[in-house]
């Protein structure tokens, strides 16, 4: 569950019945089968930083990875944590916007959204030309909405998504398959029909779910805790001569 070896495993599956495209591609071309990778960096940059190099070095695919700018969480315009996202980009990955935007009216949510990424383009050194909504389910006037930013790609666009309310239909035009709070919600992609009509998929997956080893939330939580608790203590005791040698991880 959530290894680095069932995520190779689910993106070998996937390659066998359908290309992966980045979005920008699917726009160009305007495929009849996709399917786009997408990750929404919670809670840790750094487990980012290691799917995106088994995606790269041993896959072979690209993705995109979202980052947070008003994170409470993490910082992401760290020096540690910019590197990381240059690295990320280096590798051949997309990078874009993770947003949870307080409700508002159109003309203010599209200033919102464009004054985040022209910060994260300042710091990271390079053009940032997409976006993607936080917390979804507790704003999906959001989504219904599809909105449109100029020269931005919105992840959840109509190319990418289908919004719908209440009954699921019976066919989607695009399948969004995501693991949302560490569980499957919509179809886990091992287990699903990839031959009943032509697909186009949206996978998002969360970098701060997928380990070495695989844990349960739980578990999972536990050991990402005590990474962050890690790191803090290392920065703290970097930044003074006088931290305790006792708390040292």
């Amino acid at each position: 569950m959530f290894s680095y070896s069932e995520y190779r495993n689910i993106i070998k599956l996937v390659q066998s019945y359908l290309r992966i495209y980045d979005f920008k591609e699917v726009l160009s071309y305007n495929p009849s089968k996709f399917c786009v990778l997408r990750h929404d960096i919670e809670f840790s940059i750094d487990r980012a930083l290691m799917l995106a190099r088994i995606e790269s070095d041993e896959l072979g695919v690209k993705s995109t990875y979202t980052v947070q700018l008003r994170n409470n969480t993490y910082n992401a315009l760290s020096q540690k944590n910019i590197e990381a996202i240059q690295e990320i980009k280096k590798l051949g990955h997309n990078i874009g916007l993770h947003q949870n935007p307080p409700k508002m009216g159109d003309d203010e949510l599209i200033e919102y959204i464009l004054k985040d990424i022209e910060t994260l383009e300042h710091y990271y050194d390079f053009e940032v030309d997409r976006f993607a909504f936080h917390r979804c389910g507790s704003n999906p006037e959001i989504l219904e909405k599809y909105v449109e930013v100029p020269n931005k790609i919105n992840c959840y666009a109509k190319e990418f998504f289908h919004y719908f309310k209440g009954v699921r239909p019976n066919k989607l035009h695009v399948h969004y398959l995501a693991d949302s709070n560490h569980q499957w919600k919509y179809g886990h992609p091992m287990h699903i029909d990839y031959s009943e009509y032509p697909w186009r998929m949206q996978l998002l997956t969360h970098p701060f779910s997928w380990t070495k080893n695989g844990y349960e939330n739980m578990n999972n939580f536990t050991r990402l805790l005590r990474e962050r608790t890690d790191e803090l203590v290392n920065d703290m005791n970097s930044e003074t001569t006088t931290f305790p040698k006792e708390l040292m991880p």
